[in-house]
């Protein structure tokens, strides 16, 4: 394809993993292999895409309006099976703790993000330089530990899942500038993989693709990563004190897109597209957002509060970035920055900082 590049591996492996024929070919990046490997796995197949290409777990869409648009359509996932149906939540229940995070050393979790090959599975990962993102179960016990194999980061501060070419990809942001002064930031990319079943400490290993950025105007403390369903990576800012943590926000935040298609071994300008009404001065600052897995609004995560912007019927996802927020379930949590819609955006998960962070989730109400 014109004006794309080769990746770095996108070679996943680890004891229990699974095997994926289909490469995760990216935005403007393919990493070659993109599969899964492990003793006594299994191969899963490509899954269809609006245009026929076929991926390794590539979630299907009917295509939609705009940069970022994408309406809500099914499909075929890893394996052949049907594709998650995919909706969203008119009003939303009492959000319900499902566990705590286990793992001992993930205790300043950061991000999370929804598994889309394993609806149950959430990756979270902590702050600052650790590249390592850890698999949940909803109970919060560790079913594999991914390190992303000789990575270097200055301050992760977020994760997300979406499409990577025809396939599906786990996206980190080193995004973290609490001091605004960094002169460049990466977004971190792999195959998502398929975790085992079972709660373990399966150790794999994942080879990765790193995509650079500068902003067009400066530098930037930034929390939330969101990426569209045309794979579309967006950067949501932090606007607060430099100490970081639980702090009001001195003005709402902005939305950046990074230009397309990425490509390693250049560096990417991120474009302002919208400066959101929310979080007030006063309010807490933002930590963390996500993307509708079909495209119908995304998640801000501030400390205090839960806003939800929604994108007008038959109109492409960047329309939700002008609408005005509702602020929805507010999970009661000592510091949350992660957060994500379920794999079929009936719904979000959340947690956060601190020993044994609880795990909450927030479905649609009855």
């Amino acid at each position: 394809m014109a004006g794309t590049s080769p990746g770095t591996g996108g070679q996943i492996s680890g004891s229990g993993g699974r095997s994926s024929d289909g490469g995760s070919g990216g935005s403007g990046g393919s990493a070659a292999g993109g599969g899964v490997t492990g003793s006594g796995g299994s191969s899963s197949g490509g899954a269809t895409t609006a245009g026929g290409a076929t991926g390794a777990g590539g979630r299907a869409s009917s295509g939609g309006a705009g940069v970022g648009g994408s309406s809500i359509g099914g499909g075929s996932g890893a394996g052949g099976a049907a594709a998650v149906a995919c909706g969203r939540c008119a009003t939303y229940a009492t959000p319900a703790q499902t566990g705590t995070v286990g793992p001992s050393e993930l205790d300043a979790l950061s991000g999370l993000a929804v598994s889309r090959l394993q609806p149950d599975i959430v990756l979270a990962h902590n702050d600052h330089d650790r590249a390592v993102v850890y698999a949940l179960d909803l109970q919060g016990r560790e079913h594999a530990r991914i390190t992303l194999t000789g990575a270097t980061a200055t301050d992760i501060e977020d994760i997300a899942v979406g499409p990577c070419g025809a396939g599906t990809c786990v996206y980190l942001g080193d995004i973290g500038d609490n001091s605004a002064q960094r002169s460049e930031y990466a977004v971190l990319r792999f195959p998502l993989p398929m975790v085992p079943d079972g709660p373990g400490q399966a150790a794999m290993t994942a080879s990765f693709e790193r995509f650079r950025f500068t902003y067009e105007d400066g530098s930037h403390n930034a929390e939330g990563l969101m990426v569209a369903p045309d794979g579309t990576v967006y950067v949501v800012t932090k606007l607060a004190p430099g100490s970081g943590g639980r702090v009001a926000a001195t003005g709402p935040s902005s939305i950046y897109r990074l230009s397309s298609p990425l490509a390693a071994g250049t560096v990417a300008r991120a474009t302002k597209v919208a400066t959101l009404t929310v979080p007030a001065s006063g309010d807490l600052a933002a930590s963390g957002a996500a993307a509708h897995p079909c495209g119908a609004g995304f998640l801000l995560r501030a400390y205090d509060r839960v806003y939800e912007f929604t994108t007008p019927a038959g109109m492409g996802f960047e329309a939700a970035f002008t609408t005005t927020p509702k602020v929805v379930a507010m999970p009661n949590e000592p510091q949350s920055e992660g957060i994500d819609y379920r794999a079929d955006g009936r719904g979000f998960i959340t947690s956060g900082e601190g020993a044994s962070a609880p795990i909450v989730q927030t479905a649609c109400a009855p």
